[in-house]
C-alpha cells in the first residue's frame, strides 16, 4: 500500500503509515485478504486443492505442481497436432500447383539502386522487380523495370557493350532488352549457369567499371584444402616408411624375447630372479636345483636364492662365484627339451663381525683379565685361537663375551674366525698391548671397567712382588699395604670425583730393577636414581646453559631432556642434534650417547645428560641413561 502523504511503500493491511503515520486508505487486501493483483491472474483459481493432515490434526490446504504440469503437457500436445494438420495443408496446396515458384538469386546485402524503384512521373511510388509469370498478376503500364545505373544508358557505345562481355574469346556482345529483369549488376537471364558449371570466362560486374574477380573466399577455401591433402599424404607416407619396414622385415635377434638375469633380494639374502620366455602354459625346469615353474604372461620366472649353490662347500673362500642354468622345457608327455644355457656371477658375502669392545683391534691394557666383546649372526661357528666358543653365541642378536688373558709380553694377539649360514669364512685379530714387567704389577681379574657407586669409590685389590714399592698416583683413600713384604698383596679404594672416565694409576719400585707403571680406566656414573634427582629441566634451563656453559660444566650439571633425534651425525661414538621444543618452535641441543641404548633417528626419547661444552652454537650435553619416551624408568 503506497503512502498518500509521503508516497512511501507499506504492507498491505497496515492502518497507519509506519513513516509518516498517516491513516492509510482501505483496499481490498483489508477485506477480503487478497491483493487486487492477484485478481487478474489467469490460475487464481485452481481446479484441485489438496488437504493435508498431520498427526496432530491439523489441516494444510495446497496444491498439487503436477496438475499444472500435466495441463502445459496436454498443451503442448494439442499444439503439436494443429502444427501436423497445418503442413499437410501447405503440402497438399503445392502438390496442386503445375511448377513450384522459383525467383532470382537472393543476395545477403542489400542495394538500395535494386531494391527501390521509381514510376515515371511525379506519381512515383517505390516497386520490386516481380515477374509476372511467376506471380501471375499483370504489369502496370506506368511501371518502369528497375535496372542499375548503367543499364539506364543507351547501348551504343563500346563502353557499356562492355558490361555484358562474358570473355573476349566468346560470342559478340548482346544487349539487355525490356523482357530481361536485372539485379545487382546481373541479367537475370537463362544463360546464367550455377556455380558448378561456371566456366573460366564467367564475369561478374559491379558498379561502372569491368573488374575480373575471382571470389576470395573459394580461393582461401581452395589453398587451405590443397595445403590439408599434402600434410595428409605426407604423413601417411612417412607412416607408410616406419611400419611395413618392420610388418615385412623378419625378427632379427634383438627383437625377440631373451632370457634375463636380474639381481634382486629375497628373505633379507642376495639371489638373481631368472625369465625365460616362452608359451603361456608350458612348464620350465632347471635341473641343477630341481625347480620347477609354468610360463605366465609370456615368460617363466625363477627366484634363485645365492645361497643355493654353495651351500655344501665347507672351505670356499672366493669372492665370487660364475653359476650356469640349464633350463628345459617339458612337453605333455613328460618330453624333456634343452634351451639355451645361462651363466651369471654371484657374490659370496662374509660372515659379519661387529667388534664392540675395544673399539678399535689394538687396544692397550693393565690388566691380567680382559672382556672382548663382539657381535656375529645367531648360530654361527665361532673360534678363537683355534678353540671352539659356538657356544658363547647369545641367541638374542649374536652377542659374544670372551675373557682374555693379556700377558706382560707386550702385544697379546687373539685370531677370532666367524662361518655364518650363507656366508663364506670371516676373521679379525684383537691384539691386546700389556707392557713387559721386570716388576709383575697385576690387578685383580673381578676388577670392572664401570662403576655406579653411590659412594664414588671403587675398591682395588692387586699384588706385585714382596718388598716392593708400591704408590698409587690418581686419587685414592684407604691404602691397605700390611701384606706387601710377605705376598706382595695391597688394596685402596679409588676415588671418583666426577662423571665420566677416570684413570686408576699404580707404580710399583723395587731395587736394581725397572719400574712397573699400570693404568686402569673406569668409567663412573651413579645410577639413575641418585643421577635423575638432580637433574635441570633443559627446556626451563636452556638460557642459563647458554649463557654459563663452562659453570654448568665445570661441576658439571645434570639435565633432563625429552625430545626427539632429528639427525645422527656420527656413529662411533654416536652423537646426533636433538629438538627439545616443538616443531613450531624448535630448541636444539647435541648429545652424545654414552648410554647403552642405540638411537633412532625420527625416535622420541627422555635423556640424562650432563653438561660438557658448546658445538656448532648449540649445548653439548654427554648422555648417561636414554629411555623411550613414556618407558618406565
Amino acid at each position: 500500500m503506497k503512502c498518500p502523504e509521503c508516497a512511501k511503500w507499506n504492507r498491505a493491511g497496515m492502518p497507519h503509515c509506519i513513516y509518516c503515520g498517516a491513516e492509510l486508505p482501505e483496499d481490498e487486501y483489508s477485506s477480503t485478504g487478497v491483493a487486487p493483483w492477484q485478481h487478474e491472474l489467469k490460475d487464481q483459481e485452481k481446479p484441485k486443492s489438496y488437504i493435508r493432515v498431520d498427526r496432530d490434526g491439523s489441516t494444510e490446504t495446497t496444491d498439487d505442481p503436477r496438475d499444472a504440469l500435466a495441463s502445459e503437457m496436454v498443451s503442448l500436445k494439442a499444439r503439436k497436432l494443429n502444427g501436423e494438420a497445418q503442413q499437410r495443408r501447405l503440402r497438399m496446396d503445392s502438390e496442386q500447383q503445375i511448377t513450384a515458384p522459383t525467383g532470382p538469386s537472393v543476395r545477403t546485402s542489400s542495394n538500395r539502386s535494386t531494391f527501390f524503384s521509381t514510376y515515371s512521373g511525379d506519381s512515383a511510388t517505390p516497386g520490386r522487380p516481380v515477374t509476372t509469370d511467376f506471380s501471375g498478376a499483370e504489369e502496370k503500364p506506368n511501371v518502369r523495370r528497375p535496372y542499375s545505373a548503367k543499364y539506364r544508358t543507351t547501348y551504343e557505345t563500346d563502353s557499356q557493350e562492355s558490361l555484358y562481355r562474358q570473355s573476349d574469346a566468346e560470342e559478340p556482345i548482346r544487349k539487355p532488352d525490356e523482357g530481361q529483369t536485372v539485379y545487382d549488376s546481373y541479367l537475370y537471364t537463362s544463360e546464367y549457369l550455377p556455380p558448378s558449371e561456371r566456366g573460366s570466362g564467367y564475369e561478374r560486374f559491379s558498379g561502372d567499371t569491368h573488374i575480373h574477380r575471382k571470389p576470395r573466399r573459394s580461393r582461401f577455401r581452395r589453398i587451405l584444402r590443397t595445403l590439408l591433402i599434402t600434410v595428409l599424404v605426407c604423413g601417411f607416407a612417412l607412416v607408410a616408411l616406419m611400419v611395413l619396414p618392420k610388418l615385412f622385415t623378419p625378427k632379427s635377434d634383438d627383437d625377440v624375447l631373451k632370457a634375463t638375469v636380474i639381481p634382486t633380494i629375497r628373505n633379507d639374502l642376495a639371489a638373481h630372479t631368472v625369465t625365460i620366455p616362452g608359451e603361456e602354459n608350458q612348464r620350465i625346469i632347471i635341473r641343477e636345483l630341481h625347480m620347477t615353474a609354468i610360463v605366465t604372461g609370456g615368460v617363466a620366472t625363477f627366484d634363485i636364492p645365492d645361497h643355493l649353490w654353495y651351500d655344501d662347500q665347507l672351505d670356499y673362500l672366493q669372492e665370487t662365484m660364475t653359476v650356469t642354468v640349464s633350463p628345459f622345457l617339458v612337453s605333455d608327455s613328460g618330453k624333456q627339451t634343452p634351451l639355451e644355457p645361462l651363466a651369471y656371477d654371484i657374490d659370496i658375502p662374509l660372515s659379519p663381525i661387529e667388534l664392540d669392545t675395544p673399539d678399535s683391534n689394538y687396544k692397550v691394557v693393565s690388566t691380567a683379565l680382559y672382556t672382548i666383546v663382539f657381535y656375529v649372526r645367531e648360530g654361527s661357528t665361532v673360534t678363537i685361537n683355534g678353540e671352539d666358543y659356538s657356544d658363547l653365541v647369545n641367541t638374542e642378536g649374536g652377542k659374544v663375551s670372551y675373557n682374555a688373558t693379556v700377558q706382560p709380553i707386550g702385544d697379546n694377539e687373539f685370531e677370532i674366525v666367524v662361518r655364518s649360514q650363507y656366508c663364506r669364512e670371516n676373521s679379525t685379530t684383537v691384539t691386546l698391548h700389556r707392557e713387559k714387567q721386570e716388576i709383575p704389577l697385576d690387578l685383580a681379574s673381578d676388577i670392572g671397567s664401570s662403576s655406579s657407586d653411590p659412594s664414588r669409590t671403587m675398591t682395588i685389590r692387586a699384588t706385585t712382588l714382596p718388598g716392593a714399592v708400591v704408590k698409587v698416583l690418581s686419587p685414592y683413600t684407604d691404602l691397605d699395604i700390611t701384606n706387601v713384604d710377605t705376598d706382595g698383596s695391597f688394596t685402596f679404594k679409588a676415588v671418583f670425583d666426577h662423571i665420566g672416565d677416570h684413570t686408576i694409576v699404580i707404580t710399583a719400585d723395587y731395587p736394581n730393577k725397572k719400574q712397573t707403571r699400570v693404568e686402569h680406566v673406569v668409567y663412573y656414573v651413579p645410577n639413575i636414581d641418585n643421577y635423575s634427582t638432580v637433574a635441570w629441566p633443559i627446556v626451563q634451563e636452556y638460557t642459563d646453559l647458554m649463557d654459563n656453559i663452562e659453570l654448568r660444566k665445570a661441576k658439571p650439571q645434570i639435565y633432563y631432556c625429552p625430545g626427539v633425534i632429528t639427525s645422527i651425525e656420527t656413529t662411533k661414538p654416536q652423537r646426533a642434534f636433538m629438538n627439545v621444543g616443538t616443531e613450531d618452535s624448535p630448541l636444539l641441543i647435541y648429545v652424545e650417547n654414552a648410554s647403552k641404548t642405540e638411537w633412532v633417528e625420527g625416535t622420541s626419547y627422555d635423556l640424562y645428560a650432563d653438561a660438557y661444552g658448546m658445538y656448532n652454537n648449540k649445548p653439548w650435553l654427554i648422555v648417561r641413561y636414554t629411555y623411550l619416551k613414556g618407558a618406565p624408568r
